[in-house]
């Protein structure tokens, strides 16, 4: 008798850790995702630095070796830096939504 109520103890430790791993995997899991979204969020915010830049006339590449003349954009150049600009921004707006709605699911606020 006194080895079946060791045996059913057990068990309920058991299934109490079991909860207590799932947990701590899905705030792991959480934190992952939120961990990406900001490294996602910071590479963007570099790239709309490096757009500013190239629409001003400066190049990232240049003034990082020390070269700051700026040069003039043609309209052209400043098209399709918009074009690549907007096309970014649409990316960002997706990952975004997916990031909230990650988020919603996991009743995170």
């Amino acid at each position: 008798m006194i080895v079946f109520l060791g045996l059913i103890g057990y068990l309920i430790e058991q299934h109490r850790h079991i909860k207590f791993l799932e947990k701590v995997n899905f705030n792991q899991e959480t934190r992952h995702i939120m961990t990406n979204h900001e490294i996602f969020l910071l590479k963007h915010q570099i790239g709309t630095y490096v757009f500013s830049l190239e629409t001003l006339g400066y190049s990232q590449d240049k003034i990082n070796k020390g070269d700051y003349t700026r040069r003039e954009p043609s309209p052209a150049k400043l098209q399709e830096i918009q074009a690549e600009f907007q096309q970014k921004e649409s990316i960002y707006r997706s990952k975004n939504i997916q990031f909230e709605t990650e988020l919603e699911l996991r009743d995170v606020d």
